[in-house]
């Protein structure tokens, strides 16, 4: 599991921020790079990772911080995510410091607020090299069937490193076991990437034991991936919280709308008319932002989603051709 924290600053942090928040273990540790540049990494002289600071991403849409920490950070902000692993004891305040360090340079704050400091964290060199997990970072367990994320945060979100897991997985042929506590929920984002690929939310309960946080069925762990449960007579068992009825005697509903449109390919097409419609029609307001992952960070376009939407296609057909 990774103890995340984030820094929400109202300027990016630049090379000499970012310099000084890596020192945040002293002159010791090394830098590496991952994801193509995308992720720093602060390490061992052993080579195993400590701590992972993802490129800040520009977050121009109102509400992002609160829809997906709870809190409340003026919009435009700069996300900087910083995930330091639970297999070393230091990586917990390793990681408060280096968010900590962003903050104190540039302002801002960071989730959670308790974790942030500026103090240097020694992390003693075992002389050992980990072993490392292939693919890339924020895996936690790798088998030949499934990699295994374990998430603490309250929501779980379509973010970008959690995207590249998941085409690592589907590039590799594993699933996806994405496991939070019972207090987790998924955005929709999320829930949607899970219901087209091979995957599962796992639900780790201290009561109940595994179970799919979204079908309720038991689950047990087996031959390097998790598997539903089964009574003798072969069907599903199911988690006891499924079963519990609510407290105010009402079950759950929800409305889900889907919106499905087909044009003409034209040099003048635009997309996103009929979703700014409907989105206008329901809500009384435009969409406020777009992204192509998690926290949604972009203001709403639709020359920009049309932009997108022709690149992809064109990355298609070179790939056909």
């Amino acid at each position: 599991m990774t103890h995340d924290v984030i820094a929400l600053t109202p300027a990016m942090p630049d090379t000499k921020t970012l310099l000084a928040a890596l020192h945040a273990g002293g002159p010791d540790l090394r830098v590496n790079g991952a994801a193509n540049g995308a992720v720093a990494q602060l390490c061992r002289a052993s080579g195993q990772p400590l701590v992972s600071i993802e490129a800040p991403r520009f977050l121009q849409v109102p509400g992002e911080a609160a829809r997906l920490l709870g809190m409340d950070a003026t919009a435009p902000v700069w996300w900087t995510e910083v995930r330091g692993t639970s297999a070393v004891t230091e990586a917990r305040r390793l990681a408060g410091s280096v968010a900590g360090r962003l903050v104190a340079v540039l302002g801002g704050t960071t989730w959670p607020r308790e974790a942030a400091h500026t103090d240097v964290v020694a992390v003693p060199d075992t002389g050992r090299a980990a072993e490392a997990v292939l693919g890339p970072t924020g895996i936690d367990v790798l088998t030949d069937k499934a990699a295994i994320v374990i998430h603490d945060r309250p929501i779980a979100a379509a973010t970008p490193w959690l995207a590249d897991v998941i085409r690592f997985t589907t590039g590799t042929g594993r699933e996806l076991h994405l496991i939070t506590p019972p207090r987790a929920r998924l955005t929709l984002p999320l829930r949607t990437l899970l219901d087209h690929i091979p995957g599962r939310w796992v639900v780790q309960d201290p009561e109940h034991g595994y179970y799919d946080g979204l079908t309720g069925s038991e689950l047990t762990w087996n031959d390097g991936h998790f598997t539903p449960a089964a009574d003798p007579d072969g069907r599903p068992r199911v988690a006891s919280p499924f079963k519990r009825p609510r407290a105010d005697g009402e079950s759950e509903r929800q409305l889900v709308l889907s919106l499905r449109t087909i044009h003409p390919a034209t040099d003048h097409l635009v997309l996103g008319g009929a979703l700014e419609c409907a989105w206008q029609m329901l809500t009384g307001a435009a969409p406020a932002g777009w992204s192509t992952a998690e926290p949604v960070n972009l203001p709403w376009s639709r020359g920009q989603l049309t932009d997108l939407a022709v690149l992809i296609t064109s990355v298609v057909n070179a790939g056909w051709s």
